[in-house]
C-alpha cells in the first residue's frame, strides 16, 4: 500500500506543480498588464512593476491554492484512469476509500506547504510589494495614510498622521478619558521614536482640563507618559496598519487580543485568524472532491471534461466562500463557524459520496 501512496503522490504533485505554473503564468500576466496602465507615474517604471509582481507570487498563489490542489488532483487521478492503472488497482483490491485516504496523505503535504507559504512568505512579500509600488508611484509609503490612522490604548485614544515606520510616528494626537467618560487630557506631538523598549516623545504640547480651568503646557522631549499602556509597541503598530489577509496567524491572534483587550470590534479580524487556519483543511478536502469526480461519473470522461468540471467547482466553492464570510459578519454568526462553514459542508457532501462507493 505505501507503493500506492507513493505512485499517488507522485502523479497527484506532479499534475498540481503542472497546473499551478499554469495558472500562475496566467495570472501574473494579467497582473503585469494590468500594472502598465501606470507605467511612467512617478518613478513606477518597468523594473519596479517587475519587482511589485514577482513579490506579488507568493500571495497570488496562496489564494489559488485550494483550486490549482483540485486541478492538480482531478488531472493526476484522471491521468491515471486513463491508463486503467485506477481499474488495476480497484482490481487488486483498492477501495475507494483507501485511495481517497492516499489523495488525503497527499493533501496533508500539499496543505501544510499552503499554511506555510500565508504564514511565512506572503507576510512579507506582500507588504514589501505594496512598499515598492507606493514609493514609486507616490513618493510615499504604503503604511501610512492620507487620512491617518486610529487606534485604542486603554483609555487612550490614538490619532497617527504620519506613519514613517513601525518604529516612528509623527503628527500623533492623544487623547485620554477620564472615568465618567469625559474628555480629560489632550496631547499633540510632533514626533515619537521607540526606543530602548518605550517611546520617547518630541515636540509635545499637553492640555489637561480640570473641572474649574484648563492647563497648557509645552515639552520640548517627554518619555513614555506613566498613565499611558505599554500596549502600543512597534509591532502592535504593525498589525494595525496592513491588511489582515498579509499577516501571519500568530500576527492575527495578538491582532484580535488588542482589539479585545480594548473593546474594538475583531470580528472580521477573527474571521481573517479563522479563515488562515481553515486553508490547509480547504485544500485536503478539495483534493479528496477530485476523488469521486474520476471514479465516479467521470471515469469516462477526458481531461478536458474533467478540468471544465473542476473549474466550475473551484470558482462556485470560492464564491461561496466569500458569500459565507460576508453573510456570517452581516448576521453577526462565529467567525469560526463562517470560516469553516463551506470546507466542512464539502467534506461532508465527499465522505457522503465516498461511502455509496464501496
Amino acid at each position: 500500500m505505501r507503493r500506492i501512496d507513493a505512485y499517488l503522490r507522485q502523479s497527484v504533485f506532479t499534475l498540481t506543480l503542472v497546473v499551478g505554473a499554469a495558472l500562475l503564468a496566467i495570472s501574473t500576466f494579467i497582473t503585469f498588464v494590468t500594472e502598465l496602465e501606470d507605467l511612467g507615474r512617478g518613478q513606477y517604471g518597468i523594473g519596479a512593476i517587475l519587482q511589485y509582481v514577482a513579490l506579488q507570487i507568493p500571495e497570488t498563489v496562496y489564494i489559488m491554492f485550494p483550486v490549482i490542489a483540485l486541478l492538480g488532483t482531478l488531472m493526476g487521478l484522471g491521468a491515471l484512469a486513463a491508463n486503467a492503472e485506477l481499474v488495476a488497482m480497484r482490481a487488486a483490491g483498492v477501495s475507494v476509500t483507501r485511495l481517497a485516504w492516499g489523495v488525503a496523505k497527499a493533501g496533508i503535504i500539499v496543505g501544510g506547504f499552503a499554511f506555510s507559504l500565508g504564514e511565512f512568505l506572503v507576510p512579507v512579500t506582500t507588504p514589501l510589494a505594496d512598499e515598492i509600488r507606493s514609493v514609486a508611484r507616490y513618493g510615499e509609503s504604503a503604511r501610512g495614510s492620507k487620512d491617518g490612522v486610529w487606534l485604542r490604548d486603554g483609555r487612550h485614544f490614538v490619532f497617527i498622521g504620519e506613519l514613517v515606520n513601525e518604529r516612528e510616528i509623527r503628527q500623533v494626537e492623544l487623547f485620554r478619558l477620564a472615568d465618567d467618560g469625559s474628555l480629560d487630557a489632550a496631547i499633540a506631538i510632533d514626533t515619537a521614536r521607540y526606543e530602548d523598549d518605550h517611546w520617547a516623545f518630541q515636540g509635545v504640547r499637553r492640555t489637561e482640563f480640570g473641572p474649574d480651568a484648563v492647563a497648557v503646557e509645552q515639552r520640548e522631549v517627554e518619555p513614555w507618559p506613566t498613565d499611558l499602556t505599554p500596549e502600543l509597541t512597534p509591532d502592535v503598530l504593525r498589525l494595525f496598519v496592513l491588511e489582515a489577509e498579509s499577516l501571519s496567524v500568530w500576527g492575527l491572534w495578538r491582532y484580535v487580543e488588542y482589539l479585545d483587550r480594548n473593546g474594538l470590534d475583531a470580528e472580521s479580524s477573527a474571521l481573517a485568524f479563522w479563515r488562515k487556519l481553515a486553508a490547509p483543511i480547504t485544500v485536503i478536502v478539495m483534493m479528496l472532491v477530485a476523488v469521486p469526480f474520476v471514479i465516479g461519473s467521470l471515469r469516462q470522461g477526458g481531461a478536458g471534461q474533467r478540468l471544465f468540471v473542476g473549474v466550475l467547482f473551484g470558482v462556485g466553492f470560492y464564491l461561496v466562500n466569500e458569500v459565507t464570510s460576508s453573510t456570517g459578519l452581516i448576521y453577526g454568526l462565529s467567525p469560526a463557524l463562517t470560516a469553516f462553514l463551506p470546507t466542512l459542508t464539502v467534506a461532508a457532501l465527499v465522505g457522503l459520496r465516498l461511502r455509496s462507493m464501496r
